[in-house]
């Protein structure tokens, strides 16, 4: 059996002869024919293949690929539409309400073969949401990799990397040459067999501005153009909805006031107003950093409820 043979087999039994057929555009009956050596492959069909499920030609006749290089990219290819905070504050601070906080860019998964790294990806990041929609539109109109790789130089801010999955992630690294910038991403991968179409994820950068130093924020992609204004989009990047049980301190802080105010005792008599304020606002100060400490977030996850928030707000935006 040819090497050919060997790996159409073998996508064969990843995916099935049908789903084979309705990736590449041939028939059940020539796939079969291909497996069964009654007939040869046309170059048609092995560009198809590699189009589809991301391996070049030469590696389809001549290699012996496993599991791993026979990925399907289809689902994961096309222009996505870029959301992120704007990082060039000193540990995020901001001094506007919500000019400038936000910034955009648009990645481009192509069906270029990487190899055993995935499919190329090439990226544009950009602070003007009106300057991205552009981009994106340019890339959108054309299928042709080299048209939309020139769309991206065009911006004076290329970063080319590649694109992988595996089950539960998907991995987008990028780099900047120029600027020896680099960014490496994750998402959520959803279990289905449509379309994707984005999520939620996070980057990990450099931070720009003064300080050149490592930055990890969340991130939204989405082939969609997300009709919402930037206010909601920034409030979903945050994830800063976190619930504080007040009932231990409370209750210590009812007995405090019980024992200064309306229990007779030697204490409280021997004490003035300002020493009792005093002594309850140690203990309120007390309560309220250890609850501040308690939720300093040291690490943070895309849970299923950010991600589906996300991906409602994608499915209800305008086709690009």
């Amino acid at each position: 059996m040819s090497n050919f043979q060997k790996n159409l087999k073998l996508l064969a039994e990843k995916y099935s002869q049908k789903y084979i057929a309705l990736q590449t555009g041939f028939s059940q009956a020539s796939i079969n024919n291909y497996l069964t050596k009654s007939s040869e492959p046309s170059i048609q069909f092995l560009i198809a293949l590699k189009n589809s499920f991301g391996v070049s030609v030469d590696d389809f006749l001549f290699a012996d690929l496993n599991e791993f290089n026979l990925k399907n990219f289809e689902r994961y290819l096309g222009n996505y539409m870029v959301c992120y905070y704007n990082n060039s504050s000193y540990k995020g601070e901001v001094h506007t309400n919500l000019e400038n906080t936000l910034n955009y860019g648009v990645i481009s998964i192509t069906n270029e073969s990487c190899g055993d790294k995935g499919v190329i990806c090439y990226a544009t990041f950009l602070k003007q949401k009106s300057d991205a929609l552009k981009l994106l539109k340019k890339v959108n109109s054309s299928t042709k990799n080299n048209d939309i790789l020139n769309a991206h130089k065009e911006c004076n801010n290329l970063f080319t990397g590649n694109f992988d999955y595996n089950e539960q992630s998907l991995f987008i690294d990028l780099s900047n040459k120029n600027n020896n910038d680099h960014a490496f991403m994750i998402f959520n991968n959803p279990p289905s067999n449509m379309k994707y179409i984005g999520g939620v994820g996070t980057v990990n950068t450099v931070a720009r501005g003064r300080e050149h130093n490592p930055c990890v924020e969340f991130i939204i992609i989405s082939k969609r153009i997300i009709d919402k204004p930037d206010a909601e989009i920034y409030d979903c990047l945050s994830f800063n909805d976190y619930k504080v049980n007040l009932d231990l301190a409370m209750k210590d802080l009812l007995e405090l006031f019980e024992k200064l105010y309306m229990d007779t005792n030697e204490i409280s008599s021997s004490l003035t107003e300002n020493q009792k304020i005093a002594i309850l606002q140690n203990k309120l100060e007390y309560h309220f950093n250890n609850i501040l400490e308690a939720n300093i977030f040291r690490f943070a996850k895309i849970s299923n409820k950010e991600d589906d928030n996300i991906y409602k707000l994608i499915k209800e935006g305008i086709d690009a």
